[in-house]
């Protein structure tokens, strides 16, 4: 196809032809739209991504993985998006996410354990950090944790907290002591959520139906020292090393949804025909196609460049990935409400795909930090006193 990146390496070509061919014999519009109306996990599909070696790849080669870096790993992310936003989002909040911040803070015991697990089995990890009172404000973490014999007494609430309702272990951000700054006191443990006192309550949301988003409550939860995520008290580094590569992440997820609207776009506007030629002969209907086209070109070199600073542990880093956020969740947002308007009333009913990309899409400018958010960290990155 024309939207395919003709700059891949050999070996990233192999992964995205890989992909392709893995996902075209378990992955079609009946299943995506079966997932969406029920609101059901695609596990069938992760089950055979774990089976075919791909949920190795988010864990380092001594604990069972191929530790593959932030190029590689956004390569995948955007094949998979072309798929099936849903898939890759799964991929990266419940393999992803959870396997890089215990490669980096955990203890030789939680990794064996964990890590492992990942690659061998697809255990899924969520993520718990925002509180009702908190939203964009990460830091104002109250849910407290109390010391006790052996452990922690857990209390509080998280929410919006993606895969909780399927998850084998929540990384949960909790407050253990008070310093300079509300960042310090900052704890992150590995959270049974099958211990007794956590309830776990899933959101009726408009999009991404096909992973959960859950409100959880926390009433006198015991979370053993063993459990604790790096250094008590030092959590919120954890978090903060983490963002710059979710949002690359996010950006390349984002990339590849937006492809698809304009493969979709381009096939129906080539296909239909309004007053004696295609709808895409029209002007203004090549011209939405256009953009589209651009707005990929421009994301995949956003997500890419930003990658190779994560990988690099460039200062760079973190503004370069907000920079990609930013951009490629605004232009697949954008896309969608431009594919809608292509398809017509066609584009208004499920009868077509366009309609749930037009729902799933707004969770990408808020996941991971609000594009405002983002706004604000490119500001300073600049200099700027936001």
């Amino acid at each position: 196809m024309s939207t395919e990146d003709p700059l891949l390496s050999g070996d990233h070509a192999g992964v995205v032809s890989a992909i392709d061919k893995l996902c075209a014999s378990v992955v079609d519009d009946e299943y995506l739209a079966r997932i969406d109306r029920d609101a059901v996990f695609p596990a069938e599909v992760m089950k055979v991504l774990c089976e075919n070696g791909w949920a190795s790849m988010v864990v380092p080669e001594e604990y069972g993985g191929s530790g593959a870096s932030a190029s590689d790993l956004t390569v995948v992310l955007e094949a998979l998006a072309r798929r099936s936003l849903t898939v890759s989002q799964s991929f990266f909040s419940m393999w992803l996410l959870g396997a890089a911040a215990i490669a980096a803070r955990g203890t030789e015991q939680q990794k064996e354990k964990w890590l492992s697990r990942v690659a061998r089995d697809g255990a899924l990890i969520a993520f718990a950090l925002t509180e009702p009172a908190s939203g964009s404000d990460a830091a104002a973490v109250s849910t407290s944790g109390t010391r006790t014999e052996g452990g922690w007494i857990v209390n509080g609430q998280k929410v919006f907290i993606t895969g909780a309702a399927i998850a084998d272990v929540i990384i949960t951000a909790i407050r253990t002591g008070r310093g300079g700054t509300k960042r310090d006191g900052i704890t992150t443990v590995l959270l049974d959520p099958r211990a007794p006192g956590v309830e776990i309550r899933p959101l009726s949301k408009m999009g991404l139906k096909g992973i959960d988003l859950c409100e959880v409550f926390l009433d006198g939860v015991f979370v053993p020292d063993d459990d604790v995520l790096g250094t008590a008290g030092e959590g919120w580094n954890g978090v903060v090393d983490g963002l710059a590569l979710e949002r690359v992440c996010l950006a390349a997820i984002s990339t590849g949804a937006l492809t698809d609207v304009l493969d979709r776009c381009l096939d129906y506007a080539t296909v239909r025909k309004t007053f004696g030629k295609s709808l895409a002969s029209h002007q203004m209907i090549a011209e939405k196609i256009v953009e589209m086209r651009t707005a990929v070109d421009a994301g995949r070199g956003l997500y890419k460049r930003a990658a190779e600073l994560v990988d690099r542990s460039h200062p760079e880093a973190a503004t370069a990935g907000s920079v990609a956020k930013l951009y490629s969740t605004r232009a697949y947002v954008d896309a969608t409400r431009e594919g809608v308007q292509i398809f017509g009333g066609y584009g208004f009913t499920d009868e077509y795909p366009i309609s749930r990309h037009y729902r799933d899409c707004k969770y990408l400018e808020i996941g991971g930090g609000a594009n405002e958010i983002q706004k604000i960290i490119i500001a300073r990155g600049m200099g700027l006193r936001v």
